[in-house]
């Protein structure tokens, strides 16, 4: 099993964008399985509570700015901790990330 971490500046859920204290976008290969694993977990400033349904999300890595998408669904939410679990694929990663498909 391969995986990655990293630290997001920005997150928007369908182009809202959320007002982050903090969030971390993980993503896991697993041996024997095409997709990807991912999950991204947000603590913002008070806010509103999201409804649990499939979202669109838009990331911003803190570090190089590279921006990652993909679709993803609410797991849990509350005024300012927020669950999403990745649904399919992951733009923005590079072969740098040792991520890849095992042939």
């Amino acid at each position: 099993m391969r995986h990655a971490s990293y630290t997001l500046a920005t997150l928007e859920v369908d182009n809202e964008p959320l007002h982050l204290l903090t969030a971390s976008l993980m993503v896991v290969r697993r041996p024997d399985v095409p997709a990807l694993d991912w999950e991204v977990v947000a603590t913002t400033l008070p806010g509103e509570t999201l409804v649990q349904r499939p979202v669109h999300l838009v990331m911003t890595e803190l570090l190089d700015g590279r921006i990652f998408r993909g679709d993803a669904f609410v797991v849990r939410s509350d005024e300012q901790r927020h669950v999403f679990r990745g649904g399919g694929s992951l733009l923005g990663l590079l072969p740098a990330d040792d991520l890849e498909e095992e042939p």
